[in-house]
């Protein structure tokens, strides 16, 4: 700072003032002593004042750079719980997908994983009402009656009771082995002093219907406090509550719609009693007109035909389950295709359809034979579903052929001219897919499937608007015996074969 009450020629004076001592002029010393000493004050004060001007300065400069360091930090902490939100938010996101995939209950143990690694936790513990799922017995969970999970989340806290959740140290819970598993506080004796979220899981079509419990636990005492928000773990608890029971309740249809089958195919039963034995008492009166007695055989060949479709329906729920005892025997599948054409006689006229059976690269035969092992039945039920079902699908005069083959493997081919809607091709063997049918259940193509894979064989589809579409079961050979292997050729293309 420039000092103003500097005096350039003090040398100039103390000169003067030397000269002045010298000549004795005591009145020019004084003068010019106390000019000095007015001059030395006034320099002193400048200086003080300077020095305070200085010190204000570096207060305001502190203030600014303490203010300028709180800012940073309250920017930094916005910042940092900003980012933390979206990193927690595309981890919710991804673990809604997780749960999105999930198609059964087998999934669970898979998904809980899953869950663990995306949120980097310690442990995951899913509960779920015993009276309601252990039916189902879901792996990955642990079934608890209701009231123990009620008592359980009433001693946790007043707001777990009333199904809100619960974030807190693993300290304040009563009892972590409830929520974590019986061998939790044994295992991690240095974790407890983590934090855990522990939320009740709510039936979606009943929000006051508790189902289970989801336990969260880290190691990281910080994570989960009351003081935080749960937003992101609460929706992802709901939506993993509500998929649990859309799955469970996908379950309980399909167990009450096998169990309306089976009791229909019981109750079914018991009026084809009087369809099969009738004819033979109305026999044994005689007085029987040849035309009579031919309807009558109709009419008990029909019922044991229902008879044994009945019966097939619980074998295809065997066969659903992997639990059907295959008998195999040799079949010819040649009759099987006559019985099926004379059966269906009335559709090929009623549209114009012409139905041709081709053996080995030719027109079949009457000699012709061509055999798979197999159940007879079964195959008929396969062959019938597949014929139908092309013989419907194709457009009026047209042509269904049926193609025997053998090679690598014992082929038969179901082809017409039309072409499987685009929006079932993906799914075509898959229950209840059909499309366009007017009475179509979805069954056909799906029972052909379980009963060709119950034989061992294989079955595919291809189709197309300009080629039609084909369905192709192909058998495995039979095998030769050691001895006769050697001399015993496939037979050769157009031979019949027996």
């Amino acid at each position: 700072m420039t000092d103003h009450f500097d005096f350039p020629d003090i040398q100039e004076r103390l000169q003067k003032l030397e000269e002045a001592f010298a000549d004795h002029n005591s009145y020019q010393f004084k003068k010019l002593l106390a000019e000095l000493r007015r001059a030395t004050k006034m320099r002193a004060n400048a200086a003080a004042l300077a020095r305070e001007e200085l010190l204000d300065c570096r207060k305001e400069s502190e203030r600014t750079r303490k203010q300028s360091l709180d800012l940073q930090a309250k920017l930094k902490t916005v910042v940092d719980r900003f980012e933390g939100s979206l990193t927690a938010f595309e981890k919710f996101r991804k673990a809604i997908r997780v749960v999105e995939l999930m198609r059964g209950h087998e999934d669970l143990p898979a998904i809980l994983d899953r869950i663990q690694d995306l949120f980097g936790l310690r442990a995951v513990s899913l509960s779920l009402d015993a009276a309601e799922f252990g039916p189902f017995n879901p792996p990955g969970a642990r079934l608890v009656p209701l009231a123990d999970m009620r008592r359980a989340l009433a001693a946790l806290s007043p707001e777990a009771a009333k199904g809100k959740p619960c974030m807190c140290a693993i300290r304040a819970v009563p009892d972590p082995a409830f929520f974590f598993g019986p061998g939790f506080c044994a295992e991690r004796k240095v974790l407890l002093l983590g934090s855990c979220f522990i939320s009740p899981l709510r039936d979606k079509f009943g929000p006051q219907r508790l189902i289970g419990i989801l336990s969260f636990f880290d190691s990281n005492p910080d994570r989960y406090t009351s003081e935080k928000g749960s937003e992101f773990a609460s929706h992802f608890a709901d939506i993993l509550g509500y998929t649990i029971v859309d799955i469970t309740d996908r379950k309980k249809a399909e167990r009450l719609r096998e169990d309306v089958e089976r009791m229909t195919r019981h109750d079914l039963k018991s009026p084809l009693t009087a369809v099969l034995t009738l004819p033979q008492l109305l026999r044994r009166d005689g007085n029987l007109t040849e035309r009579q007695s031919d309807m009558l055989s109709l009419m008990q060949h029909a019922g044991y035909r229902m008879l044994n479709m009945i019966n097939q329906s619980l074998d295809l729920f065997r066969m659903e389950r992997g639990a059907y005892e295959l008998t195999p025997a040799k079949v010819d599948l040649l009759p099987i295709l006559d019985n099926i054409a004379g059966e269906l006689h009335g559709m090929l006229e009623a549209c114009r359809l012409t139905l041709s059976v081709v053996v080995r690269g030719r027109p079949r035969a009457p000699e012709d034979v061509f055999e798979v092992r197999g159940e007879e039945m079964l195959l008929y039920t396969m062959l019938s579903n597949l014929v139908k079902n092309a013989l419907e699908a194709s457009p009026e005069g047209a042509r269904v052929t049926v193609t025997l083959t053998d090679g690598r493997t014992l082929d038969v081919a179901v082809a017409n001219a039309g072409a499987v809607p685009e929006k079932i091709r993906g799914h075509f063997f898959e229950k209840y897919a059909t499309a366009g049918k007017k009475d179509g259940t979805g069954l056909g193509a799906y029972g052909a499937k379980l009963i060709a894979e119950t034989h061992g064989a294989s079955i595919a589809m291809t189709t197309s608007e300009a080629a039609g579409t084909t369905v192709t079961v192909s058998f495995p050979r039979p095998r030769l015996s050691r001895a006769a292997a050697p001399d015993t050729p496939p037979p050769a293309s157009g031979a019949a074969a027996g």
